[in-house]
């Protein structure tokens, strides 16, 4: 008997507690799963994913929800970015000294407010330039190890901020909410990774940058791509022509894949947005509009279950189509997400075909063999 308990105990001591599994995301917890022979530990696995899923969107729904109720609903943009920041920033860190990753936290949040004033009233060749460097200094300032995937998000954040620019209060009220966000999320970088990279500095960062570098030409491409991607939406017109900046950055963000993995990552890209826009306009014809509101949570709720780029394109798409139905229709907002979506991934294409050239010069040992990225998706 006494065996028996030590034993118990030992096999009690090597399993992770329940909230360390709810700090790990859907890849580690599926791959646990499939590692694991125990029904009762599957089943404990599979239990904390759900448990984690519906915290996240839980959680998502009032932070994003508090804020944009009290600094204007039209900064909810602002809020998206701060929530995705604040989840990602507890793992990735800048790879720099922490007292420094907080002044480039906050050089980063005034980015994103200085682009939306310069589409608030630049012309449009002007704010090429402007996103063009503003997103060159954030990839500079936050994404040291591309393979980490965190360059997403803060990227998504200048995107979405951004292109919806304000003015008047509701800027004073953007200016306060991106202090706040800076002090919040700069706590939680100060807490988790103080203490890590102590002598690597800011500067040394700025210093080291090498434009020639496996990792300076991805960090142009990714930045010149989304820039002239935001430029052909506004030049041809296209309503939510964000969505082709989106759609740019999601097939070239990911680093040291093999040239011709790019195009099959726009395949899936587009395949993910027509099916998630399909699934969404059959679903309205079914559910009211009254309650539609609920296809953002349930959709992020299963987010929390799939570790698919395509799986999770789909699913991304009722977030966005529930935002845009309100102005363009189902039909409209449908046909746009498509139409919008295949823009973007086409020029990601031809960006990456274009960027090959340059990556040639490259030596091969500045270029990873192989890629580690599990990357973000984004609206």
């Amino acid at each position: 008997m006494k065996l028996k308990i030590t034993r118990n105990r030992r096999r009690a001591i090597n399993e992770p507690s329940f909230y360390q599994l709810l700090q790990i995301d859907a890849h580690g917890l599926w791959a646990k799963v499939r590692t694991t022979t125990e029904p009762r530990k599957k089943t404990r696995l599979i239990f904390a994913m759900s448990v984690r899923s519906i915290l996240l969107v839980s959680f998502a729904i009032v932070f994003i929800g508090g804020l944009s109720a009290v600094f204007d609903p039209e900064n909810s943009g602002l809020a998206v970015a701060g929530f995705c920041i604040l989840l990602g920033i507890k793992h990735v860190p800048y790879g720099y000294r922490a007292a420094d990753s907080v002044i480039a936290l906050g050089l980063v949040l005034a980015a994103m407010v200085c682009g939306g004033l310069a589409a608030q009233s630049w012309p449009p060749v002007p704010c090429l330039m402007v996103n063009l460097l503003l997103i060159a200094l954030i990839l500079v300032l936050v994404a040291d190890d591309p393979r980490m995937g965190n360059a997403g998000i803060y990227v998504f954040g200048y995107l979405f901020v951004s292109q919806t620019p304000v003015e008047g209060t509701a800027l004073a009220s953007r200016c306060v909410l991106a202090l706040l966000l800076w002090l919040a999320c700069g706590a939680v970088l100060l807490h988790k990774h103080h203490g890590k990279f102590q002598d690597v500095r800011l500067h040394d960062m700025l210093a080291k940058f090498n434009a020639s570098s496996a990792k300076g030409l991805w960090r142009i491409r990714l930045s010149a791509g989304v820039a002239v991607a935001l430029l052909i939406g506004e030049l041809a017109g296209l309503p939510r022509g964000v969505w082709v900046g989106y759609a740019c950055m999601s097939v070239l963000l990911p680093f040291g894949e093999a040239g011709a993995s790019l195009p099959m990552r726009g395949l899936q890209r587009i395949g993910g947005v027509v099916v998630g826009s399909l699934l969404y306009a059959g679903f309205s014809l079914a559910v009211p509009p009254g309650s539609r509101i609920l296809f953002g949570p349930i959709a992020g709720i299963c987010m929390g279950f799939s570790t698919k780029y395509m799986v999770n394109n789909a699913l991304n798409c009722f977030g966005a189509l529930l935002l845009a139905e309100s102005i363009y229709g189902v039909a409209g907002s449908v046909t746009l997400r498509i139409v919008d979506n295949m823009i973007g991934v086409l020029f990601a294409i031809c960006c990456t075909v274009l960027f090959s050239l340059l990556e040639r010069h490259v030596s091969p040992g500045e270029a990873p063999a192989t890629n580690s990225t599990k990357p973000l998706t984004h609206i």
